[in-house]
């Protein structure tokens, strides 16, 4: 059979999946179900794969998403006890005595808190938690709903803890793919670092794009135009810079130097901190302050389909705010101390394994390092701590716990689907009838259909994956391999173009349907999904170009680390 013809049928399973998710609107479980069905049987009867090679590939995928899992569920768990303790109150209470100007309200909370809810839930909730913020502070609906979208982009290729990298990239990029020249770890690591490259210089303009759009769109009408958005802009292009640099600039050295768990809350925290600093002393504060057009102007999009705006979100100060803030400084803390090169801590957590070895009696076996994971330390031990710390109830924990345990069901099932089929496809590799497996199929194809411009197309496809699943982790495990693979039959560093795979899925968070409609219930905005996406189509194909443009001057300039 023809190489194109393998690859066409290694690429019906995703596309069997992008179809029913955008085109039939099913839940990302059943849509992975029905995927993971055909590539099992193109598995079992185009590439006669052995029976119990193929149910042993399906097994170590469904294990392979227990790490994820256990991170997810941390973060979930972390999320619900801040939130049922008042804590979230608090902070919102925080943010609307800082500043009344609504440009610097907005890169506070979009470099800030955004980025700051991203490296400790991830998963949706920095957006859900931003637009009511936003709404709250007095942001059209329709305006809350755009920038908890638009600053969840650079953010999500870290997520909750790194786990796009460590469940995504590294639930389907193991020791077989990589071979002897590079261990899983300094893969991850090198992965880590690139990505940091793109996100990094990607957060060191994002917030004055951010800006300019929030005149643009929701200015008053004399600003509503190009030169009126640019000199409101203007005004407040030294703090954008400033703030931008100071959250890219950490991200990138956290990356870089202590792995991928750390870059989004430690550049959260720190742009926080110093950006209020910066406000409350008047350091590089526009002259005037900038608000919204009054309210009997707003068009009516700005107020959703039913013309009126939703209940704003209720703000008080429930506690002292460094109390509220307290468990993701303990995160924080014990994540830089358990992942701190030299302290030796790193070490022996990893060395703290469930082993499972030959399973079903063929080469493959799974190793899950629980201490390391971070849903296990520190999520689990901090939400437990915030309890006694915030003087929760017992009722109040038994509610969090079963709350979280619910929650956590969708999407364990879809991971567990959607890693095994993703084994599946990597695994027909080994096959009865000598020709190369279902990704190895379609890297080739693509490899010879992109050549040496593959770093420019990489993140399209990371935005495509999480444009279908929502998720810049399962985009992660739908297509790393693949662009793994690609990168070395075009003969370019692997590393750097998996890094823009990782970059681009967290891009496509910008306009993935399932996270546009959660935005939208959370804030009662439901029917204005088109107008939402129309708005941030433009934006995300531009973060995609540059991180595409800057993926090229990496290859061509940067290390060849592999």
């Amino acid at each position: 059979m023809s190489l194109t013809l393998l690859a066409l049928a290694g690429a019906a399973p995703i596309a069997l999946v992008f179809v029913l998710l955008v085109g039939v609107r099913w839940s990302a479980a059943r849509a992975m179900g029905a995927g993971w069905f055909l590539a099992s049987a193109l598995g079992l009867a185009l590439w006669r794969m052995e029976t119990a090679w193929w149910a042993a590939a399906a097994v170590y995928g469904a294990l392979q998403a227990l790490q994820i899992i256990l991170i997810v569920f941390g973060a979930i768990l972390l999320m619900n006890h801040v939130q049922r303790s008042g804590a979230i109150t608090t902070i919102r209470w925080h943010f609307t005595r800082i500043t009344k100007d609504a440009r610097v309200q907005l890169l506070l909370i979009g470099l800030g808190f955004v980025t700051l809810m991203e490296g400790a839930a991830g998963f949706g909730t920095p957006g859900a938690l931003a637009a009511p913020l936003l709404i709250g502070l007095g942001f059209p609906p329709l305006a809350g709903a755009v920038f908890g979208l638009f600053f969840n982009a650079p953010q999500p290729p870290f997520g909750a803890a790194g786990t796009p990298v460590i469940g995504g990239v590294g639930a389907v990029i193991d020791e077989g793919v990589l071979g002897p020249e590079m261990t899983v770890p300094e893969f991850l690591d090198a992965v880590t670092g690139h990505t940091a490259i793109v996100t990094g210089s990607s957060m060191a303009f994002w917030g004055l794009v951010a800006v300019f759009l929030l005149t643009y769109w929701f200015g008053r009408e004399e600003e509503r135009s190009l030169r009126g958005a640019v000199r409101s802009t203007a005004e407040v292009m030294p703090l954008a810079f400033f703030l931008g640099a100071v959250t890219g600039l950490t991200q990138f050295v956290v990356a870089w130097f202590l792995g991928p768990e750390l870059p989004n809350m430690a550049s959260g925290f720190l742009v926080l901190g110093v950006g209020i600093f910066a406000v409350r002393r008047g350091f590089l504060l526009p002259k005037r302050a900038w608000s919204f057009p009054p309210r009997d102007f707003w068009l009516k999009s700005w107020l959703g389909l039913r013309g009126s705006a939703p209940p704003k979100d209720k703000a008080g100060k429930e506690m002292p705010v460094i109390l509220a803030w307290a468990p993701y400084l303990l995160v924080l803390l014990v994540l830089m101390v358990t992942r701190w090169p030299g302290l030796g801590m790193a070490d022996w957590l990893r060395e703290r394994t469930l082993d499972i070895d030959r399973i079903l009696g063929q080469d493959l076996s799974f190793s899950l390092e629980y201490l390391y994971s971070p849903g296990v330390l520190p999520f689990i031990p901090v939400a437990l701590l915030t309890a006694v710390m915030h003087r929760m109830s017992r009722a109040e924990v038994a509610v969090v716990w079963s709350t979280s345990l619910r929650q956590i069901v969708s999407p364990a099932v879809t991971l567990i689907v959607a890693v095994s089929m993703t084994q599946v496809i990597i695994q027909s590799a080994t096959n009865t009838i000598g020709e190369p497996g279902m990704m190895q199929a379609l890297s080739r194809v693509v490899a010879s259909g992109v050549g040496s411009a593959l770093p420019s197309v990489a993140p399209l496809i990371g935005m495509l994956g999480s444009f279908m699943t929502g998720s810049n982790t399962s985009s992660n495990v739908l297509f790393s391999v693949l662009q793994h693979d690609a990168a070395l039959d075009v003969g370019v560093s692997a590393t750097i173009v998996v890094a823009l795979q990782n970059a681009g899925g967290g891009i496509g968070n910008l306009v993935s349907v399932l996270n546009v409609a959660a935005i939208c219930g959370v804030i009662r905005m439901s029917g204005m999904e088109s107008e939402i996406l129309r708005k941030l189509i433009v934006p995300a194909l531009f973060l995609a170009v540059f991180a595409g443009a800057l993926g090229l001057l990496m290859v061509r300039f940067g290390p060849v680390l592999y």
